[in-house]
Parts: structure tokens; C-alpha cells; sequence
């Protein structure tokens, strides 16, 4: 699908290259989408739900963001307008219909180069909830847009029912495409923050050690298969065995609100508290290595402007931390913040630019890293939809590329603490995952109750 005549092409910016990135590491695009559903106690209007998304989809430029081939290249424009003339209702008799149901759509290709950007499906509970389910692709959208598509539609649903003004305009997504074209500044900051990066991940440690959730199993099998006893850096990122599966365990209330008390009490941020246990577990089921590396997803919405902007802002990053086993738990999560200030500062350094650093450093393969899972936080926040109950849910795309995308977050209406592991059958196994949440849970509750316990204690006791 390609622009008529006067609609402006742009290039991509680097967060959305990273998109184009993965779909070399995967013939199944689906790998790139974002399948995320909200549900609502009360009973929505449909109809009036559904001219909402038309205004949502003229106030939100990223839903009008179409892509297409030029060249060896892909390129972008925004339509002028698009509406949706029918959104199809679903309504489910139980939760494992609804999950299969949504799942298949979600493991579904969009044709984005024949205009097919995203769908939406409204949908009804068995247990008679009202929700919103989009799948869009990571062209338009992260999973923070997807995040703010919901609160800006369920607000201007309000405005209509209410028959009040339309909520403040948000930010188009094409002034910030236009901020990154052709920025010889911005290429300069670029360069300079990704020498500063490459040497405070890579350049003045070892060689990184593969932190595998399911412990040194792929490592061990890939050293057998190419007779090298040494190796710490498998060869996983492999197009075809790609297919997935998804995994969510809510912690319990009262877990939940014992971790907040903690976070609350130190003034720390949950991804600190929650990734430290993470590392710490890693640890321990990877011959006690101290050296833990992941991509971690970066938000990248710096300023207030961003944040209310739809599109595609996210850039993973490469977070390496050395645990010191006698440093205790509250101290090494603040080590954790420290690590975290330094990586966003240097976040516009795009993610294409930092895999070939790695490669470079250590001369890596193609399917050859250090990196054992994708890892991200989804900040709530306060309830954006006032005093609405809702349950938020991201389905299973079917494809990934790297071995694991563990999403983390709290749910803003009950306080509870959801991890949805999306990980690849051909690397890892669910009891394999089990096992792993479930030592990441004994870690954090250790931590949290015993905040001045050393690592090397608490290693002791898992």
C-alpha cells in the first residue's frame, strides 16, 4: 500500500528499525506485534464505544501510520484519515474460550504492507465484563501506546456518553518522526552515548555468561554440539524454531501488598526490586556466575509530551550488572538504579547499533549472543480510568525471537503483581518456567524480608 501523491514519506526512526531488525530473525512477522486486551465490570455502550475508536483513531496518528516497500527499504506516511466501519463483538462462555480465541488472532500475520496496521475486537466475558482486545503491529505501537490507546479511548467514551469536551489532544507521533529525520545532532549524541555504552556494559569486564532461565541446559548441549568447553555465548537466534508460549502467574494479595510495603517504605522503584531478584535467581541456577546480562525495554517517553503520544518509542537496551555476593539485598537494588539512570540517559542509542557493538567486540555470529531474555516493567501507576475495576492482558503472538519476553507489571485495580513469560518451546520447556518463577518469587520475599541479608546469603538459602 503506498502513498498517493502529497503525503509526506519519512524514514523509520531507530526504534522502529529495530522492528524491521527482528523480522530478519523470524519468518513469522508476528513475532512484532503487540496483542493486549482490557475488560471493564461495567457494561459498556458498543456503539458509542465504536465512534469513540474513529475519534481515537483521528487523535492518535499512529493508527493512521501506514508502511510500505521502497526499494530495499521501508518506508512510512500517515493517511489523512481512516475509519473502521464495523468492529466485530465476541462473546465468550469461559476464559479458556476467550484466551484461545484471542490467542489465534494474536499468532495471526497482519498484512502491514497491504495497510493492515492493527484490529480491534470488542468483546463480552463469561463473567459478563465489557473489554477492548487491539492488535496492532510494533511499527505503530509498544506496549506503552497500546497502554495509552485504552485510556484515551475509554476518555473520549466518557466525553461521548457524558456528552462533555473531547479529552486534551495527545501528541502526534509524526512530530517526533519528523524531530529523528535527517538529525546530524542527534547522529552525533548518538555516536558519542554509544562509545560511553559499549564501555560501560562490555568493554572493561570478561566476556558476558549466558544467564539462561532454565540454567546452563542450552549452553551445555550447544558446547557438546560444537566441541567447545569453554562456550558462553550460545547460538539461539535461529528464524524457524520460533514458535511460543505463553505463561502468567499473578502473585498473591497478600505477597503482593508485603513487596509494596517494602518499595514504598526504601522509595524504590518495583523493576529495581523485581529484576534484582531476577539476577540473583539467575545466579543461582547458572554455576553461580555474578555476571548477569539481559535486554531490558526501555520506555524512552522522557518528557510529558511522549507520554501522551502513541507509537512506537521503546528501544531495548543491554543491562549488565555484577552482583557482589556481599553486598546486601537494599544495597545491590540500589546499584540496580544506578545502572538504570546510566542506560536511559543513553537510550536513544538504537538497539541495531548495540547488537553489532557485541558482535564486533566479541566476534559474535549471527545467531550467536549474550542475551537470554527481553525483560520489561509496565509502570500503572495510579488507575488511569478513575475508579474502574479492569483487568489488563497481553496474549500469546506465537513467534518470538529471542528466547524469553517476560513482562512484569501491577495491576493498578487490585495491587497484585502479574509476570507473563512468552517463551520458545524449542529453548525452553513450561515446567522449565515454573521452576523459574517460582524461585524468582522465594528470591523477592527473601529480599524483601530481609532487605540487609547479603546475596551471598540469600543464594544460600534458595
Amino acid at each position: 500500500m503506498k502513498p498517493k501523491n502529497g503525503e509526506q514519506v519519512y524514514n523509520l526512526i531507530h526504534s522502529q528499525e529495530m522492528v524491521q531488525y527482528m523480522w530478519k530473525y523470524s519468518v513469522h512477522m508476528q513475532s512484532t506485534q503487540v496483542p493486549v486486551a482490557i475488560a471493564f465490570e461495567e457494561k459498556l455502550d458498543f456503539m458509542i464505544l465504536a465512534r469513540a475508536v474513529n475519534i481515537e483513531i483521528e487523535r492518535n496518528d499512529c493508527m493512521r501510520l501506514r508502511i510500505f516497500r521502497d526499494g530495499m527499504k521501508v518506508r512510512q506516511y500517515f493517511l489523512n484519515e481512516y475509519r473502521l466501519n464495523k468492529i466485530p463483538v465476541k462473546e465468550f462462555s469461559s476464559k479458556e474460550e476467550q484466551v484461545a480465541y484471542f490467542d489465534s488472532v494474536a499468532s495471526t500475520k497482519l498484512d502491514v504492507f497491504g495497510g493492515e496496521m492493527f484490529k480491534v475486537i470488542f468483546f463480552r466475558t463469561h463473567e459478563k465484563k465489557s473489554g477492548i482486545f487491539i492488535v496492532a503491529s510494533h511499527m505503530i505501537m509498544d506496549f506503552a501506546a497500546a497502554f495509552m490507546f485504552f485510556k484515551d479511548l475509554i476518555a473520549v467514551y466518557d466525553s461521548l456518553k457524558n456528552e462533555t469536551a473531547l479529552p486534551k489532544a495527545m501528541t502526534k507521533y509524526e512530530d517526533i518522526i519528523k524531530s529523528e529525520q535527517d538529525n546530524p545532532a542527534l547522529e552525533e549524541r548518538i555516536a558519542k552515548d554509544a562509545k560511553e555504552l559499549d564501555e560501560f556494559v562490555f568493554a572493561e569486564k570478561k566476556r558476558p555468561f549466558y544467564n539462561a532461565v532454565n540454567g546452563t541446559k542450552v549452553l551445555d548441549w550447544q558446547s557438546r554440539l560444537f566441541h567447545q568447553p569453554d562456550m558462553n555465548m550460545p547460538h539461539i537466534y535461529l528464524p524457524v524454531l520460533d514458535r511460543t508460549q505463553l505463561i502468567k502467574k499473578h502473585l498473591s494479595e497478600e505477597d503482593s501488598n508485603e513487596i509494596s510495603a517494602f518499595i514504598r517504605e526504601h522509595h524504590l522503584s518495583a523493576e529495581w526490586v523485581i529484576q534484582t531478584a531476577f539476577r540473583i535467581y539467575l545466579s543461582k541456577i547458572n554455576r553461580h556466575t555474578n555476571d548477569s546480562l539481559f535486554w531490558v525495554l526501555c520506555p524512552r517517553r522522557r518528557t510529558v509530551k511522549e507520554k501522551r503520544c502513541g507509537g512506537t518509542l521503546a528501544s531495548p537496551m543491554p543491562w549488565r550488572e555484577i552482583l557482589d555476593d556481599n553486598k546486601s539485598f537494599l544495597n545491590t537494588v540500589h546499584q540496580l538504579g544506578e545502572t538504570q539512570l546510566f542506560l536511559f540517559r543513553h537510550s536513544d542509542v538504537p538497539f541495531t547499533t548495540v547488537r553489532q557493538t557485541e558482535r564486533d567486540r566479541f566476534g559474535l555470529s549471527l545467531m550467536q549472543t549474550s542475551n537470554s531474555m527481553m525483560f520489561s516493567y509496565l509502570p500503572s501507576g495510579d488507575n488511569p480510568f478513575g475508579d474502574r475495576k479492569y483487568d489488563f492482558s497481553a496474549y500469546n503472538f506465537g513467534h518470538y525471537v529471542m528466547p524469553i519476553y517476560t513482562l512484569t507489571m501491577q495491576e493498578a485495580s487490585t495491587g497484585r503483581y502479574v509476570f507473563s513469560y512468552i517463551h520458545r518451546l524449542f529453548l525452553t520447556k513450561e515446567q522449565e518456567i515454573l521452576d523459574f518463577h517460582n524461585g524468582v518469587v522465594r528470591t523477592l520475599l527473601l529480599g524483601v524480608r530481609n532487605p540487609q541479608k547479603t546475596i551471598g546469603e540469600i543464594l544460600e538459602e534458595l
